[in-house]
């Protein structure tokens, strides 16, 4: 399965730049279980590779654009698309340090996928 993370407010605080509660243990997990795990952003593609190789997190990162070559099963997003491809994994933001989002779970992921539904947080 190909899965792909938003950056700012999804994997990395949209203020602080902080990291979610839990998310290199997701994307370890996921990338064990033998998906391809890959990130976009709106922002400066290399900037954003630096930050997430400053914490450890492996992967490519791509500009976030309609008509992206990405095709991923599954769009990891605090603020999701329209025209996103796939299934659409809907996240409430990650803020900063002290307003963190809710865990990312690699079940719950998966779970979307195999029950080719849509998950989005209110």
């Amino acid at each position: 399965m190909h899965i792909v993370f938003d950056v700012m407010g999804t994997v990395l605080g949209a203020i602080d730049m902080s990291l979610r509660p839990g998310i290199k243990e997701t994307i370890k997990g996921l990338l064990e279980a033998g998906n391809r795990v890959d990130f976009w952003t709106s922002g400066p593609v290399d900037y954003y590779t630096a930050m997430l190789r400053e914490n450890g997190i492996p992967g490519m990162v791509h500009k976030k654009e309609m008509g992206s070559p990405l095709k991923p099963d599954i769009c990891v997003d605090d603020e999701p698309q329209d025209w996103f491809p796939g299934l659409v994994y809907r996240v409430k933001p990650h803020i900063c340090g002290d307003l963190p989002g809710e865990n990312i779970l690699v079940a719950e992921l998966i779970c979307c996928k195999e029950s080719n539904s849509s998950f989005f947080w209110d």
